[in-house]
């Protein structure tokens, strides 16, 4: 009896032993953290009067800081499960928090299940949108934090109720299919709506594709999301388009230097009629020179926002729903020119130093920058916006430690 229990308790140890090594679980994170000055803020009507010069702790320059635990399961047949929970916080003072939200979730930027082999990846929860994934390999900063088109993806789909952290960047309810390899990014997202007699209503879908060959990157994406808007007084319901991301771009990298180009179209705020509230085209350049440990990067941005003139509103027939609201104005143009010079320390941390110039149109009665002001200054220094009608200097300097 003693001799069987003690053979069962040896087998036991050693079952234990190989499902430890079919099984990963990986603790992860970024800090990065910082200081950030604008040399004038928006203020006084409509934002056009300087607000003045702020100085202030910066959180999250170039990444995100994040936590996260990710795990893999080899079920044979080359059949892996996995899993990825993913928060995100604000190094200031530790809330919870990704760029342009304040995030009450432990796990607000991704809490989703896979199932994959060589064919690809299907994956079910919160998750990251496949388009924005795909932009990043063109984007003329790598979509940093701060001063890069980031702040379009979130503008533009912000409030939305597909993506309600801050759509075009997690999307919630989503099923996905992803493949990864020899060079190609595909990625396959849909979002669920939810809503009882309409399977259009809330929903949204997303898809980007990149491929890497020989120095040359390309890649593009196209994401929409619908609307769910109750009637309210005369207005009638609308279970439209909400908006819609799509983009193009192109990069080659030939030694040292690396070139970035990208074109990007962001709609939002639809009325009934289908006219986009905001519609900003954007178009970056960006050039990298790596030296050992060293990289720098200048990027050009000119964006305009094609939208309605000011205080037009989108609904018509009553009382607006606060998701269509009033058309910010559209017509005025922002250019942004920015250096970043990033030092890497070792593996994981790292120390850089930024400069950029971000210039928007004047607010006129008849038209002006509308959201393409939000270039640059929108989720920098602690969330104030670059003034209208001239020039502002950001300037910042931060640490990043990965782990």
């Amino acid at each position: 009896m003693k001799k069987s229990l003690v053979a069962l308790a040896v087998f036991g140890a050693f079952s234990g032993l190989a499902q430890a090594d079919n099984t990963s679980v990986t603790l992860y994170g970024i800090i990065d953290a910082g200081i950030m000055s604008a040399s004038k803020t928006a203020g006084g009507a409509n934002g056009q009067n300087e607000g003045g010069r702020v100085l202030g702790f910066q959180d999250a320059q170039l990444l995100p800081s994040i936590y996260g635990i990710k795990g893999t399961e080899d079920l044979g047949g080359g059949l892996k499960a996995g899993f990825n929970l993913e928060g995100g916080f604000d190094t200031h003072n530790g809330t919870h928090n990704s760029p342009g939200v304040i995030q009450t979730n432990i796990f607000g930027r991704e809490a989703k299940v896979t199932l994959g082999g060589d064919w690809g990846t299907v994956g079910g929860g919160l998750q990251v949108d496949p388009a924005l994934i795909a932009a990043i390999a063109t984007e003329p900063r790598g979509m940093t934090d701060s001063l890069s088109s980031l702040e379009y993806w979130i503008i533009a789909t912000a409030g939305t109720t597909p993506q309600t952290l801050t759509g075009g960047i997690f999307d919630t309810n989503a099923v996905t299919y992803t493949y990864s390899g020899n060079g190609l990014y595909l990625g396959l997202l849909y979002s669920f709506g939810g809503v009882a007699g309409s399977t259009s209503s809330n929903s949204g879908y997303s898809l980007g594709a990149s491929y890497a060959n020989s120095g040359l990157v390309v890649s593009a994406g196209y994401a929409e999301s619908k609307a769910n808007i109750a009637a309210a007084g005369t207005a009638p319901a609308y279970n439209g388009t909400q908006d819609k991301i799509d983009f193009i771009g192109v990069g080659y990298t030939f030694g040292p230097f690396a070139g970035r180009l990208q074109y990007q179209n962001f709609k939002s705020a639809y009325s009934l009629t289908g006219v986009a509230g905001s519609d900003i085209k954007d178009i970056g350049l960006g050039l990298d020179w790596s030296m050992g440990a060293n990289k720098l990067n200048l990027s050009l941005y000119r964006a305009k926002d094609s939208g309605p003139a000011p205080a037009i509103v989108l609904n018509t027939g009553g009382s607006a729903p606060a998701n269509l609201g009033v058309v910010p104005g559209g017509g005025g143009k922002t250019t942004e020119i920015a250096l970043l010079d990033t030092y890497n320390l070792s593996k994981r941390t790292s120390v850089y130093g930024q400069i950029a110039s971000v210039k928007s149109d004047a607010i006129t009665s008849t038209g002006g920058p509308g959201l393409s002001a939000t270039l640059g200054g929108i989720y920098t220094v602690a969330g104030l916006t670059n003034a209208t009608d001239t020039s502002t200097l950001f300037i910042g300097i931060g640490v990043q430690h990965t782990f």
